[in-house]
């Protein structure tokens, strides 16, 4: 094959490759248990950044601090979404507190799965599987928070591998949440040994330092099926966010390949 043939080769390959990548709009956000807002005005202020998928940490489901509201129900219904599910980290304020996603795509299935835990919360991890029609291969969505305690990361971190591991090494996989550590910890490089930090990934010419404290984070597994197009944590002006929880949404536009 001639050199000129060989570039036309490639060329249509590479764009037949992009043209069949869609695309996964990923969030993940600690909402501070909805105690600064509620879930309507939290779903107000996700909604123009238009997520497909979004993963939720601090959730009050039936509290007295939220109004006995089901905050992940108020949040879905302000984005249009059908597609919902809360997990129980404790019992609370005469409800339950723990954590929830929302998603755009159908669900085939939820797996939810208990944590190394001290105290009366009981850190879990939950497992979303989106229906293969619409990727045409499986992608799983995972949520997280982790414990504050230092002498906690070891064990979950090592948890959540050994649970992780279970899913054929072939999918597609992502976990995000609030993982109460800094990038420039062991337990973060313990996790980049599996995983690759899409805030790391980006292709976006801001210049990006591990040094930038952070805990709310969105990991990819190593994989040549997606990459990111972008990411960033969401503090426009549109709003004073500070004013609907302590933590700042993080978002990621991945291509799925």
């Amino acid at each position: 094959m001639s050199s000129i043939k060989k570039m036309v080769s490639l060329f249509l390959m590479a764009n037949a490759i992009m043209l069949s990548a869609k695309e996964l709009k990923l969030m993940t956000y600690n909402i501070y248990g909805a105690r600064l807002t509620n879930g309507q005005k939290l779903g107000q202020s996700i909604k123009p950044y238009s997520p497909d998928f979004v993963s939720l940490q601090e959730v009050d489901r039936n509290t007295q601090r939220s109004n006995f509201r089901d905050v992940t129900s108020d949040i879905a219904k302000e984005l249009g979404y059908g597609y919902y599910y809360f997990q129980k980290a404790m019992d609370y304020d005469k409800g339950e507190f723990g954590i929830a996603f929302i998603s755009k795509y159908p669900i085939e299935k939820i797996y939810s799965y208990e944590l190394p835990s001290m105290g009366r919360e009981r850190r879990q991890l939950i497992i979303a599987e989106i229906q293969k029609k619409v990727f045409g291969k499986k992608v799983l969505i995972m949520n997280t928070h982790l414990d504050f305690k230092q002498e906690m990361k070891p064990e979950e971190i090592e948890s959540l591998g050994v649970l992780t591991s279970f899913f054929d090494k072939n999918d597609i996989k992502f976990i995000s949440g609030d993982f109460n550590f800094l990038p420039t910890t062991s337990y973060y490089s313990e996790m980049m040994k599996n995983w690759k930090d899409t805030y790391m990934e980006t292709r976006s010419p801001e210049i990006r330092s591990l040094d930038k404290p952070r805990i709310d984070y969105i990991f990819g597994n190593k994989s040549n099926k997606w990459r990111v197009k972008s990411s960033y944590y969401i503090n426009d002006n549109t709003q004073d966010w500070t004013k609907l929880s302590d933590h700042l949404p993080y978002m990621a536009v991945l291509d799925i390949r």
